[in-house]
């Protein structure tokens, strides 16, 4: 397994996982980024994970599904494209053989998740979308203090 971060915009990366024959994304906000690279490695892309409803997460959601038939998988209690399989603290994907566990962790948006695999190469591996940053916790969007303090 491969894990690449992929440049979009102009201070983001989406995140890609891949078998060497297929993938899944992470906040797919900008889809020709995400197809650019799909071509480059000659990859099929299998799923979609949203971890919370901004634009630069899930702009190119659409896209990118009408054009491979990815399945997405996304926060239950926000507002994204459908079809999506909608998900909340409990739940469980298995994409590419990696199991994630699905964390409710509200603050940056009311209905904003993470996805959880324990075990990515003999280590864990966090999609936290906009809940925590390099330098410290996102910014508070939806959610309270309380709400993005409970959710660490």
């Amino acid at each position: 397994m491969h894990l690449i971060p992929i440049p979009a915009f102009a201070d983001n990366y989406l995140w890609m996982v891949h078998d060497g024959h297929r993938a899944l994304v992470v906040d797919p906000g900008d889809a020709q980024a995400v197809s650019r690279f799909l071509q480059q490695s000659n990859l099929q892309l299998f799923a979609i994970l949203v971890p919370h409803h901004h634009a630069e997460h899930i702009g190119g959601v659409d896209a990118l599904r009408d054009a491979t038939g990815a399945a997405v998988y996304g926060p239950a209690g926000e507002d994204i494209p459908e079809p999506l399989k909608r998900l909340g603290q409990g739940d469980t994907v298995q994409v590419l053989g990696l199991d994630f566990s699905v964390l409710d962790v509200p603050g940056h948006t009311a209905g904003h998740i993470a996805y959880y695999c324990k075990n990515f190469e003999g280590k864990p591996l966090l999609f936290c979308g906009d809940t925590l940053f390099s330098a410290g916790c996102g910014r508070l969007c939806e959610g309270t203090p309380a709400q993005m303090l409970a959710s660490r």
